[in-house]
């Protein structure tokens, strides 16, 4: 028998048995590697330890859930834990764009400060309508997925991604319009 089969067959008896016995055993024997993986993804210390806290509590809660047939046992725990470590870290890039109160579209000197000059897509991007330009800005640029887009404006992810579509191809409309104009004017 390998070692893996042992602590597998060692943990479920603890499982069936008390539930903070079996956590503490997985502590053990996985925990250093378990929140190496959680720090990598966050490389912060106090955001990695907050991430494996919430994993760990996670993996308690569903200890009954783990079924071996299904997958090995660090897998689940480290499935588990890299998904706390990944939500972790999106709730940390929203809260850093939602302090900036200001949206892209009003900030004129955003090309001024970074020293790029405007290529109009700011501005074409706040001519869409607004139902398109809010998804625009959530997705492109505050890097929200389509289902959470979808779920944070309460509109059906199948709209959510016709509207995508449709303000991608009014943006490359637009955006093609302004070049033919340019090169108008410099020729």
């Amino acid at each position: 028998m390998q070692a893996k089969d042992v602590l597998l067959k060692q943990f479920l008896e603890l499982r069936n048995r008390n539930s903070e016995q079996a956590l503490t055993f997985l502590l053990e024997h996985y925990g250093n590697a378990l929140y190496g993986v959680v720090n990598k993804i966050l490389q912060n210390k106090e955001l990695a330890n907050d991430a494996f806290q919430e994993g760990m509590v996670k993996i308690w809660k569903n200890l009954s859930d783990f079924d071996p047939e299904k997958a090995h046992l660090f897998t689940w725990m480290m499935t588990i834990l890299r998904n706390s470590a990944i939500d972790l870290l999106r709730q940390e890039k929203r809260k850093k764009i939602q302090n900036d109160s200001l949206s892209v579209y009003e900030r004129e000197e955003t090309s001024v400060e970074i020293n790029i000059p405007d290529s109009g897509l700011l501005s074409t991007i706040s001519k869409l309508d607004q139902k398109y330009s809010a998804l625009i800005e959530l997705i492109y640029i505050e890097g929200y997925t389509q289902q959470e887009a979808a779920e944070k404006l309460q509109l059906p992810l199948g709209t959510v991604k016709t509207r995508i579509k449709t303000a991608l191809n009014t943006l490359r409309n637009l955006l093609s319009a302004i070049g033919v104009l340019i090169i108008n004017i410099f020729k």
